[in-house]
């Protein structure tokens, strides 16, 4: 029967510190055929169980990355009672691709975890089933980077327009997941506003989040696109010229704009120079 919320955050918090989990008598099971069975289930049970925190994890991921539901069964057993960090965050982050409804129900349970690799893991499987806006800003300002990422990851997927003054005071930090977020919401305002953010937020990141608006199809405007190009072309590292070319590939020569033009321009000078 599963622990209530409270008692299985404070067993995964506890567990951090922990060398070992205690040891339980595996599932009996054997292995299905055809290409399940290449994953023997009692022994691979066993070992999720064991006292050996390494092969747990190997064998959480390895049962959270099967496609059939009777593999995560004993995951699920595990989960519902709390187990070692590095056990947790294999599963659940195996299961980010695999997840059924009961997985994602059980994942909702770390989504507060104090571990902040627990929670990312968690939070992964719950805002890519349900990208609730809440969640997703509570991600945002979180104190831990991984945390912040997964929220930036959604909040991009999501289109969420309400994310972005976080986004942009996580811009500033320099941090590429609010960049690539950024990125997927591409209108002229939000250009010209990360653009004003030259010399305050990172090349790297300006970089990142105007490039990856430049090859967005719904960003057409040709003004738009060549103020962004010519902000690319102020920034240093090799980001800026990665979406430089990228824009460059993904924009037909003809009929010609001024934006490609300056783009290919920039990079040609650039070709037997240092990035």
């Amino acid at each position: 029967m599963p622990v209530p919320r409270l008692a299985l955050l404070l067993v995964c918090g506890l567990a951090a510190t922990a060398t070992a989990q205690p040891a339980r008598t595996a599932r009996p099971g054997a292995a299905r055929a055809g290409k399940a069975a290449k994953i023997d289930l009692a022994a691979t049970s066993a070992a999720l169980v064991g006292t050996d925190v390494a092969a747990a994890a190997k064998a959480a991921a390895t049962l959270g990355g099967s496609k059939d539901a009777a593999f995560h069964e004993p995951l699920r057993d595990l989960l519902a009672t709390g187990a070692h960090p590095d056990v947790v965050v294999a599963g659940l982050t195996a299961l980010a691709a695999t997840a059924q409804p009961a997985d994602v129900a059980l994942a909702a349970l770390y989504q507060d975890a104090r571990h902040p690799q627990v929670r990312a893991a968690a939070l992964r499987i719950v805002l890519a089933t349900k990208p609730d806006p809440a969640v997703v800003m509570t991600a945002l300002r979180s104190f831990d980077e991984p945390v912040r990422a997964i929220g930036a990851d959604a909040a991009g997927a999501a289109g969420l327009r309400e994310a972005v003054p976080a986004l942009l005071v996580l811009l500033d930090k320099g941090e590429l997941p609010a960049a690539r977020a950024l990125a997927k919401l591409p209108d002229e305002t939000l250009a010209k506003t990360i653009a004003a953010r030259f010399g305050i937020a990172p090349d790297a990141a300006l970089a990142v989040a105007l490039g990856g608006m430049l090859v967005q199809p719904s960003f057409s405007a040709e003004p738009a696109r060549l103020e962004v190009v010519r902000t690319l072309t102020k920034l240093s590292g090799i980001e800026p010229l990665a979406a430089l070319e990228a824009y460059v590939k993904a924009t037909p020569a003809t009929p010609p704009t001024q934006s490609r033009r300056e783009a290919d321009g920039h990079l040609k000078s650039r070709q037997t120079g240092d990035r």
